[in-house]
């Protein structure tokens, strides 16, 4: 992938973590410990700062990368880039692109099907879609009982430890 691509890969999860951090104050603080640090608020914001020192990090690290080519290019007289570094709709972008529409959708379906069922079929969705072809078939079974498992140690995580009630949609009996 071009280095560009990435660095605006980079800033786009910069501003998203951003706005994801600045929606996480809008969350009622329901504090069950005692404290004002462990709250409902906690969690994202933690999760908000993560990825802005992971996108911080990797936009460094990319336009470290993009001098250093441009150092070896001009060394080299100017080589012609290869075809996928010109593709500016490359794989990248369509998984981007894919991976906020599957956000959006989790989004809608969060409060209608619930947590477990919602956060299941968006791992699901996701890891399959990351996963390249050729392993898709390979580690169906394991990915399915990965996002079956990990949305409910979650729901446990969240509503038994944490006392955070999150929507029960089609689960509720």
């Amino acid at each position: 992938m071009n280095h560009k691509q990435e660095i605006g890969i980079g800033v786009f999860f910069l501003i998203f973590a951003s706005v994801y951090i600045g929606f996480s104050f809008q969350i009622q603080s329901f504090d069950p410990f005692g404290n004002d640090i462990l709250g409902s608020r906690a969690i994202p914001q933690v999760f908000g700062a993560g990825v802005i020192l992971l996108s911080l990090i990797h936009i460094g690290s990319s336009v470290l990368k993009l001098r250093q080519e441009q150092k070896e290019t001009a060394k080299e007289g100017g080589a012609a880039a290869d075809k996928e570094s010109k593709e500016i709709f490359g794989r990248p972008f369509r998984l981007m692109v894919i991976t906020i529409l599957l956000i959006s959708a989790y989004i809608f379906f969060y409060t209608r099907l619930g947590f477990v069922v919602s956060t299941a079929l968006f791992l699901l969705a996701e890891i399959f879609i990351l996963i390249p072809n050729e392993k898709r078939k390979k580690w169906a079974v394991f990915i399915v009982c990965f996002s079956l498992g990990m949305a409910a140690f979650l729901f446990t995580l969240f509503t038994r430890v944490l006392s955070i009630f999150l929507p029960f949609g089609l689960l509720w009996w």
